[in-house]
């Protein structure tokens, strides 16, 4: 849902513009900033991911320094146990793949790579490890900021809370992205992709100027860039996989700032992101019966309300107030 102007919106503003000025720190805390340890990794805007053989939190920064933590799964540290390469490709047509080996900082007690600084609005992360000769494999999608700015999208985006199990009109995924509510999913049969913009009676809104992409992890990475339906009513596209994914990246550009919001589906801060044949999946596939699409119009400041009735909401215009409040 649109929310102009809203303190959600200031937050992300200042957020994203602390990522932008990293680069122009002094030399002094330039130095702090690279001085990312075991110990203090966690705390850098990371990412962990849990695998069968072992855990590993990924911090990836906007200038294209990767540092890494592995651990056992019994907490022990994994040092010298651990070979293996980062492979970087944008998300975008004809882009070419990068790849850097993961070199164990004995000081810091992280691995670490370096890799091309991130200029796209989204860039597809690979990793390729043995840790004592079992293999790690996953991606992760990650914005311009890098994981710091996923991770700070993911905390403003957690205020507010949309109830476990909710699904949307066409059984699809629903995901808080920036000032817009979204539902994401796909035809089984076909893997026809649908995006649409809801309202707080979930009904779809015009989509405008906004822009939207996916990326896909299943069996591998997938990147999909969706289409305005003529009318306006839905993004649409189409996928190559046809099985629930283990994570799903969305970056939505909003009508009125060129900035886009990524956002990892179902993903809030202080999660570990469980990879490997015994992880969940995201249900982004559905049994599509495409609802009937009535736009309803695009509505203007909007506050989360109480609404009437167990999970019913309620969305009411408040142009004197900042904030997004939602409570059922």
């Amino acid at each position: 849902m649109r929310l102009e102007k809203l303190l959600h919106s200031t937050l992300v503003a200042l957020s994203l513009a602390a990522v932008a000025a990293l680069p122009a720190c002094s030399k002094t805390d330039a130095k702090a900033e690279a001085e990312v340890t075991a110990e203090n990794i966690a705390a850098e805007d990371a990412i962990t991911e849990q695998h069968e053989a072992a855990t590993v939190t990924w911090a990836v920064a906007p200038e294209g320094k990767v540092k890494a933590r592995f651990k056992a799964p019994d907490g022990t540290p994994l040092d010298n146990d651990v070979a293996g390469t980062v492979t970087v490709k944008p998300a975008r047509k004809g882009a070419e793949p990068v790849t850097a080996k993961l070199v164990f900082d004995a000081k810091a007690g992280v691995h670490t790579a370096e890799i091309p600084k991130l200029e796209d609005d989204l860039t597809e992360v690979s990793y390729d490890v043995q840790v004592k000769g079992k293999p790690l494999k996953s991606t992760l999608y990650v914005p311009k900021g890098g994981t710091h700015e996923l991770v700070a999208t993911a905390k403003l985006n957690a205020e507010v809370k949309i109830p476990e199990g909710k699904k949307g009109p066409n059984g699809g995924i629903l995901q808080i992205a920036g000032d817009d509510l979204i539902e994401v999913a796909a035809d089984v049969k076909t893997g026809e992709t649908r995006v649409y913009v809801l309202d707080d009676d979930l009904k779809p809104i015009p989509v405008g100027k906004r822009k939207v992409k996916l990326g896909v992890v299943a069996s591998g990475p997938e990147f999909v860039e969706l289409d305005a339906e003529p009318k306006g009513l839905y993004f649409t596209g189409k996928l190559g996989v046809k099985t629930n994914p283990h994570k799903l990246t969305v970056m939505v550009y909003p009508e009125d700032t060129p900035t886009p919001v990524v956002v990892l589906c179902g993903w809030h801060p202080g999660a570990v992101v469980v990879v490997g044949p015994s992880a969940p999946v995201v249900g982004l596939f559905v049994v599509a019966n495409w609802a009937p699409v009535v736009v309803v119009p695009t509505p203007g400041v909007i506050v989360v309300g109480k609404g009437k009735g167990k999970g019913k909401w309620k969305w009411k215009k408040n142009r004197g107030h900042g904030g997004v409040h939602i409570h059922f």
